[in-house]
């Protein structure tokens, strides 16, 4: 008789079974990183907000808010249009009004959602409930800027230096003594 070569089926049960195995700790692990990679996402994008408003500050020669509501978990940015008249021209000396451009919320499923935990303008102001409107001018924002968020147990806080727009981000709340303070982040 000639020797055979192949597997055995308990040799492919074993692979198949050890394989399965792997890929269970595999998707373990993943669920623990989706929600770290949704509060940086989150972090990120209320920073892109901030760098947003004032780039569209400084090319529209206007004050430009983003708008945090500290509860609801809703942010956007508040910009100055003309004043129309009744037939859709423009005022005559010309008006100015503030409208939202846009409005977004925190990401969040299954009761799990980033929130908000506080806005800190300067060194004088927190708000940690209701509304923070973050000004910025055309020549930068009217103060530093800290906003801290979470998701569960997991701090994050976006950091915008009023003068330069530098953003920093930290994986740790931050408070208004460290505003002026950068730690090359």
């Amino acid at each position: 008789m000639r020797g055979r070569s192949g597997f055995t089926l308990i040799e492919l049960i074993c692979v198949v079974a050890i394989v399965a195995l792997l890929f269970t700790l595999a998707a373990l692990r993943m669920d623990h990183l989706i929600p770290k990679y949704k509060l940086r996402g989150a972090a990120r994008e209320i920073g892109a907000i901030l760098k947003q408003a004032r780039t569209r500050a400084a090319s529209a020669g206007q004050d430009v808010y983003v708008q945090i509501e500290v509860s609801e978990g809703r942010y956007g940015i508040v910009a100055p249009f003309p004043k129309l008249n009744n037939d859709g021209t423009p005022k005559d000396p010309p008006e100015l009004e503030y409208q939202e451009v846009f409005r977004r919320e925190l990401p969040g499923d299954f009761g799990k959602r980033v929130e908000f935990v506080n806005v800190i303008l300067g060194r004088d102001q927190k708000i940690e409930n209701g509304r923070a409107l973050i000004r910025l001018s055309p020549f930068g924002a009217s103060s530093h800027v800290i906003v801290n968020l979470r998701l569960d147990d997991a701090p994050m806080a976006v950091k915008m230096n009023g003068l330069t727009g530098v953003l920093s981000f930290t994986e740790e709340f931050r408070e208004a003594d460290e505003l002026v303070e950068d730690h090359g982040e």
